[in-house]
């Protein structure tokens, strides 16, 4: 017994100052009291310098030294696996890092760990995750996250899908250019497509391009909330940028920009092209089609300030969303005119600011401004409506 202990012995020996890992042996006190040489070699010391010394002049700092015996050296104590990526520290103080496996040694208060240098690994994993992080800002956030998760393949193809388009440009804007500085034109250009990010990605938008002042954006794809949902989205996200608009100009004023810039907005629902466009070599995820021309027809006939949609959006919206009936408008390489509504504003937003009654079900529909509506001929309206309902109602 004692031959076949003392083999098992020189063999172990053997493993322990070959092996490719690093080893390391502590007491229950966390003092080193066996290291093998390749873990000398990964951490730059003698066996002489780690012999006797503390656990904690491998680690970082204190705080790592504690945090490392709470979720590491306690639970194999326990009998709990541990595998982790930990950071320890050289003897030249030069940061590394270890993927660190512990098992405690049978019939003794010890444990052995099992060190292995990650370090170029996680250098480049912190480097992918920059260059990711960087081109996340050249594209929609949902696109970013789709490809990344392995969603959305990156080849070429595309499909149809119904989508709400969002086009807008700035009135105006193109007339101060040849009077500021390239550095306040850009300072101007920046912040409001800034600000304008921020509104669009709040309501889900995905940001298909900025063409100089104008604005692509489109709901439907990749995420989807549904035709309705995606429609109301696109028009809460246009109005909250009108808003927005107020406030910038007053920030622009006080740059000494006094000209008056406003927006001008087209919404359109339709089947879209989606997808990704382009070669082999340079894709560009965006939508093309007759819809998307119609969106932007729409905003380059919508009046300065105004948010201008189709009767497809109006359809999906007007149950949440006042709007005023406007011309139709001949759209090139479409056979009929395409009818226009004016986005007013929210129903439940303007029926804060003042008296709204709106009514709606099956054959029935009923939409009044007590505060700009002709009181009187209301009242007479409503009144011969009744009248003839009666009578409807009789010779049923």
């Amino acid at each position: 017994m004692n031959f076949k202990n003392n083999q098992l012995s020189s063999r172990f020996k053997q493993v322990f100052h070959n092996t490719g890992f690093g080893i390391m042996i502590v007491d229950k006190n966390r003092d080193l009291i066996e290291v093998n040489p390749k873990f000398c070699e990964m951490l730059g010391y003698t066996k002489e310098e780690l012999i006797g010394q503390s656990a904690e002049i491998l680690h970082i700092s204190n705080k790592t030294y504690k945090d490392f015996g709470e979720k590491a050296f306690n639970q194999v104590r326990n009998n709990k696996p541990v595998n982790l990526d930990w950071p320890m520290r050289k003897q030249n103080r030069e940061k590394i890092w270890v993927r660190i496996a512990g098992d405690p040694v049978r019939d003794k208060d010890e444990v052995l760990w099992t060190v292995v240098d990650i370090t170029e690994r996680v250098k480049a994993k912190d480097k992918i995750e920059q260059l990711a992080s960087k081109l996340s800002r050249y594209l929609s956030p949902q696109v970013y996250q789709s490809i990344f998760s392995g969603k959305k393949n990156v080849k070429i193809e595309a499909y149809r899908k119904k989508l709400t388009v969002f086009f807008s440009d700035i009135k105006g804007f193109t007339e101060i250019t040849d009077r500021l500085e390239p550095e306040v034109l850009s300072t101007l250009l920046n912040s409001y497509l800034n600000e304008m990010s921020k509104i669009a990605l709040k309501y889900g938008g995905t940001i298909d391009k900025f063409v100089g002042d104008a604005i692509l954006i489109f709901f439907g794809d990749p995420e989807t909330k549904g035709d309705k949902e995606d429609a109301y989205s696109c028009v809460l996200m246009a109005l909250e940028m009108q808003e927005r608009m107020h406030h910038l100009k007053k920030l622009w004023e006080g740059q000494g920009i006094t000209n008056p810039l406003e927006i001008r907005i087209g919404i359109n629902t339709g089947y879209c092209n989606v997808g990704n466009f382009g070669s082999e070599n340079r894709l560009d995820y965006t939508i093309i089609g007759g819809e998307v021309n119609l969106a932007s027809r729409l905003e380059s006939n919508a009046m300065t300030g105004q948010i201008l949609i189709s009767q497809e959006t109006y359809a999906l919206i007007k149950k949440h969303i006042v709007c005023e009936k406007k011309d139709e408008i001949k759209v090139k390489g479409i056979a009929h005119k395409i009818q226009t509504y004016q986005v007013v504003g929210s129903y439940k937003n303007i029926a804060q600011r003042r008296k709204i009654l709106n009514e709606e079900f099956d054959g029935f529909n009923l939409n009044i401004d007590l505060n700009i509506s002709k009181k009187n001929k209301v009242i007479t309206s409503l009144e011969n409506t009744l009248k003839q309902l009666k009578k409807n109602e009789k010779s049923n």
